[in-house]
């Protein structure tokens, strides 16, 4: 062999040695980016910026995404008939961890869990029953593979209801609902305990607009309850609630919020009860991480699991003193356990 063609042949291995090196440089970066944790989340229809729900659910996801570098994406439902797509897509997709948003994903959350035993599933405002009982009729049952996340909000609604009782100058104050399910009257409930255990012949309205979207709905709903006398309005309609707000506003009466700070909504909110809706979803998607993830059962975010947590944001406006001292003993009562706020209405 030549010394020129020995010298050829060693350039020419010394390149295959080369694409050999970059090609498994790149497939170890591909193995290192396809290890990465994935989560989709699936909303409740209202939209990404509803000030509420979905809004500050994405919240805690953007949160895991920042802090705990997890992979993220939204699925968005626009109508009810979104859900089993979104949440089949969000499965499909590759996501090791699935939250779906809101009471009624519930069923479907269940059945798709079912058909994706490997995925872990994990929903806001879910409460899964055991096989064989009265979950089998509504389709929410436990699996091994699902993980409900239960929030008593009957606590924070009671220090609403204790709040509107000391303010109101009519004697009638009234709630705004959405639809009629368990995570709305949770709040009416407590509302309506609070203002009575405060104020025994206190007046109360409460009417549901049937609707989490629709803010003329819930505006309309509001300014006829204050045609009636209401002076403080509590809404509890999602992003339709944001309606009743505004009517209480524009009616120079008060309203209270729900879920996070709407104290931005309008002037007239004097104070919003609290869920933890970004910190529990950033709790759950750290606990997968962190291999502490449970399914089959059901966590709670009450006063009894998160004993520092806040129920009302700070007050807006001018509070009387003696109004923010009954609703610091309520406080102390739901904390103590010497308080115990119904979850249904009566």
């Amino acid at each position: 062999m030549t010394a020129k063609r020995l010298t050829w042949l060693l350039v020419a291995l010394a390149a295959v040695v080369l694409v050999f090196a970059a090609a498994g440089c790149g497939g170890k970066k591909k193995s290192s980016s396809s290890n990465a944790i994935k989560v989709g989340l699936v909303t409740d229809t209202g939209g990404v910026d509803d000030k509420g729900f979905n809004q500050f659910s994405i919240a805690g996801l953007n949160d895991a995404k920042d802090k705990l570098g997890v992979t993220t994406r939204v699925y968005v439902s626009k109508t009810a008939d979104d859900y089993q797509p979104n949440l089949t897509a969000a499965s499909d997709d590759g996501n090791d961890l699935v939250i779906a948003v809101g009471f009624l994903l519930a069923p479907a959350t269940a059945a798709t869990a079912k058909q994706y035993p490997d995925i872990k599933y994990a929903g806001v405002d879910h409460f899964y029953g055991d096989p064989g009982s009265e979950c089998e009729k509504g389709g929410a049952c436990l699996r091994p593979n699902t993980l409900g996340m239960n929030y008593p909000s009957q606590e924070s609604g009671y220090e609403a209801g204790v709040l509107a009782a000391g303010m109101t100058k009519s004697g009638t104050i009234s709630t705004v609902g959405g639809k009629k399910i368990p995570p709305v009257d949770n709040w009416i409930a407590g509302f309506q305990a609070g203002a009575k255990a405060t104020k025994p012949d206190i007046k109360l309205l409460n009417a549901y607009s049937q609707d989490f979207e629709d803010l003329a709905k819930c505006k309309e709903i509001a300014i006829d309850q204050i045609n009636h006398g209401s002076d403080v309005v509590f809404q509890v309609a999602g992003k339709c609630g944001l309606g009743a707000i505004d009517g209480a506003c524009e009616k120079g009466k008060i309203a209270i919020g729900v879920d996070v700070d709407q104290s931005g909504v309008g002037k007239c909110v004097i104070a919003s009860a609290l869920k933890p809706l970004q910190t529990s979803v950033y709790d759950v998607i750290k606990s997968f991480k962190d291999g502490t993830f449970k399914g089959n059962t059901n966590k709670f975010y009450g006063v009894q699991q998160l004993p520092d947590a806040k129920l009302l944001t700070d007050y807006h406006g001018d509070i009387p003193q003696s109004v923010q001292d009954a609703v610091a003993a309520a406080d102390k009562g739901l904390k103590d356990g010497s308080i115990k706020p119904p979850a249904t209405l009566g």
